[in-house]
Order: structure tokens, then sequence, then C-alpha cells
């Protein structure tokens, strides 16, 4: 175990000092970063289920060597919205941006803290502490391309009681994630690092590939049921701690597959009036519906 350690530090001090010295080098590996990344949780399973099955030693170390090496890869493979950086700017005090009118949200590469709350008023306002790039419309688009080079990151989007939420999406965050959204239709997170809480009345809760604890509250059943379901909760590929509280009288139906994972349902969820489906794949950790 210490060799294997001391060949990841050094295998990996080495392409950061090469990083340093020649980073043009790096642009070779960006076409293919997208499959470096999104594979990484299949990798990882497919290595882990292989070292528990295989007894030969020889085997063992080489599957070891393997995942070393693709835990390297992983960690410095170029992306376009990120990269490694060794000093920061502080972000400073938070600002509005501005106004806006919009029935959905999408948020994409943002390493800040991102909080939405619901606020008296029939408009969303933005704030932040970053130089966030705004696109207005039927969407509302926000995005940050240079937030990797600051620390102490924030946005908040105030949400008017008034305003009719369809969706919002969150693709590319590096932070804690807390969201107080009343009704809205539909939620999708994707490729998250950071503690998750939220809270609302949704038909769907879609989480994608992300690390670390997440609290999920159903405030409410909506009463417009899709497929037989009040509403949906769906975690794919992931890791860490997910505790989940539903209102009274709610059936969860959970659907596991290829997870690595304790599921506990509280026994007054296993009768109810209305229906929750809660379908979890390739996720490692432990789930608690309480």
């Amino acid at each position: 175990m210490k060799r294997l350690l001391g060949l990841f530090l050094t295998f990996l001090g080495l392409l950061i000092i090469l990083k340093s010295l020649r980073p043009e080098l790096y642009d070779y590996l960006l076409p293919y970063a997208p499959y470096v990344r999104r594979a990484f949780w299949g990798v990882i399973l497919i290595i882990a289920g292989l070292y528990v099955l295989i007894k030969d030693k020889t085997a063992r170390t080489a599957l070891a060597v393997i995942f070393i090496l693709y835990l390297v890869l992983f960690l410095v493979t170029p992306s376009s919205y990120s990269s490694w950086r060794f000093s920061f700017r502080d972000a400073g005090e938070v600002k509005e941006i501005g106004d806006f009118s919009a029935s959905e949200i999408a948020i994409e590469n943002i390493a800040a803290k991102v909080t939405i709350e619901r606020v008296p008023g029939n408009t969303i306002n933005v704030l932040s502490n970053l130089p966030v790039e705004v696109s207005d419309g039927e969407t509302l688009k926000l995005s940050c391309s240079e937030c990797e080079k600051y620390e102490n990151g924030k946005l908040l989007i105030q949400v008017g009681n008034e305003v009719k939420l369809v969706s919002l999406t969150l693709r590319n965050s590096a932070s804690d994630v807390d969201l107080k959204l009343g009704e809205v239709a539909s939620v999708t997170l994707d490729n998250v690092v950071g503690d998750i809480s939220a809270s609302g009345v949704f038909s769907s809760f879609i989480v994608t590939d992300f690390v670390g604890d997440m609290e999920v509250t159903l405030e409410n059943c909506p009463e417009t049921e899709i497929d037989g379901y009040c509403s949906q909760i769906e975690i794919y590929r992931g890791s860490g701690d997910i505790d989940i509280h539903i209102p009274e009288n709610v059936k969860v139906t959970p659907q596991i597959e290829g997870s690595l994972t304790s599921v506990t349902i509280d026994e007054e969820f296993e009768t109810g009036e209305k229906t929750l489906k809660l379908t979890v794949k390739s996720f490692i950790g432990k789930i608690v519906v309480e």
C-alpha cells in the first residue's frame, strides 16, 4: 500500500510540474476529457468489483496501478470550464446584477456557493460577487467562465413568490448548493461537487454525477401525477449520504440498481394515498427516507 501511495504521489507530482512548465501539452488531452470524466464512476466500480473478485496478488497489484494511473489522469485532465490553479483572488462583496423575468433558470460552470430562495415579488433578482455572465429570455441563463480565479464566490438568486418557475438546471458546480424553491416542476443537478440542500414542491428531482452529502425535502406532493407518481427523485452516479424528507401519507417505491448503498425507509412510508418513486443507480453511500 505504501508503494502504491508513493507511486500515486510521484506520478501526480510529475504531471503537476509538467503542467506548470509545458501547459500546452495538456491541450492534447482536451478531445478525450469528456470521456475520461464521464466514465469516472463506471471505471471505479469495475475496478473495485474486479479487485474483490480476483484473489491473485499480481492481478490485484495491476488493478491498483491502473486505478492510480486513471485517477491521476482524471485529476489533471483539462476541461472547458475548470483548470488547476494555485492562487486565487477574493471575490469581495455581493452586488446586485439585475432583475429578470423568466420561467426557467439554467446555471452552468459556476465555482461558487449557489443559493436560491423565494421572496415577495414577481421578478428574479440575481446577486453575486463574481463576473457572472447573464443571458436573459424565457430561460434565464447564468454562467461564469472566470469563476475558478476567485475564492469565496457566491451566487444568490431571489425568485419572487409570484414567479411560476417551471424548471431549474444546475450543471458543473463546485461548491455547496442551497435551494429553497417553492413550487417548481422539475429540478436537474448535474456534475456537482459539494453539499446539496433542497426543499420545495417538485414533480421531478434528478441528480447525476455528484460528490457530497444531500438533503432533499419534498414539502408537498404536486396535485398532478405523472405515470402514477406524484413526484420522482432520481439519483445517478454519485457518492455521499442522502437524507430525504417527505410529507405524511406518501408511499415510497424504491428502485435501486448497481449501487453500493444502504437504504432505510421509515415504515410509515410503506403505504399512502400518493406515491413517490425513488430511483437510485450507480450510487455509493447511505440513503435515509424519513
